[in-house]
């Protein structure tokens, strides 16, 4: 299922330009679960210590995916607080999968939670709360 991306935010630096790596975007598809997948290859562009993410890069592929979750559910909103665990130190070079779920809704707050799995681990998990802003479509 494509996920529209609201026009105020399509210059978005992190998931409408190449942010992760020079060559690609990421693209985030739907699940039958009603959350959202992406993936991407890190280079390193966002690279921290030798050989790994960066912790803000991290913390921008988890916001990204749950704004993209919110956007497959047509809802624009803006990260009001984002709490993340760093399990492992994510590599550069490997194939990283980044899921989003929305777990909470009410009056325009919403919770959702992300994960960041390698080859089925998980390196990294974060919960944030969104406020709904209006969108341009």
């Amino acid at each position: 299922m494509f996920i529209h991306t609201p026009i105020n935010h399509q210059q978005c630096a992190v998931c409408c330009q190449p942010f992760f790596n020079s060559h690609s975007v990421i693209q985030f598809r739907v699940m039958s679960d009603g959350g959202v997948l992406g993936e991407i290859v890190a280079t390193e562009k966002v690279q921290g210590y030798q050989g790994v993410m960066q912790g803000g890069a991290i913390s921008a592929l988890h916001d990204t995916a749950m704004t993209h979750c919110l956007f497959s559910r047509n809802v624009c909103a803006m990260t009001a607080q984002l709490n993340v665990r760093f399990i492992k130190p994510v590599p550069l070079h490997t194939l990283i999968q980044v899921e989003a779920h929305c777990v909470k809704s009410k009056r325009g707050l919403y919770v959702l939670q992300s994960s960041i799995f390698i080859n089925g681990q998980c390196y990294s998990t974060a919960e944030a709360k969104f406020m709904e802003h209006r969108c341009t479509a």
